[in-house]
């Protein structure tokens, strides 16, 4: 895990997810989610790609890792 870095800017609270070296996902702290929406956006950049909202960074890095590493064994994380 490392900070992402956009136009040379570090986000605060956004992170990278690697797993055996490759960038395969990222969660990110909104600080003023719409409308009460969880605050933990995460997302994955395997196929297929997955994102959701949760209300830690623990649980978005868990659903990150649970999410590629089903797609690592073809099968969907739903």
């Amino acid at each position: 895990m490392r900070r992402t870095v956009i136009g040379g800017q570090v986000g605060k609270d956004d992170w990278v997810i690697t797993w055996s070296g490759r960038d395969v996902g990222r969660v990110m702290l909104e600080e003023f989610p719409f409308n009460g929406a969880k605050p933990w956006k995460w997302a994955t950049w395997v196929f297929p790609a997955e994102h959701g909202r949760v209300d830690t960074m623990n649980e978005a890095r868990e659903a990150v890792r649970a999410s590629v590493l089903c797609a690592s064994k073809g099968v969907g994380h739903g």
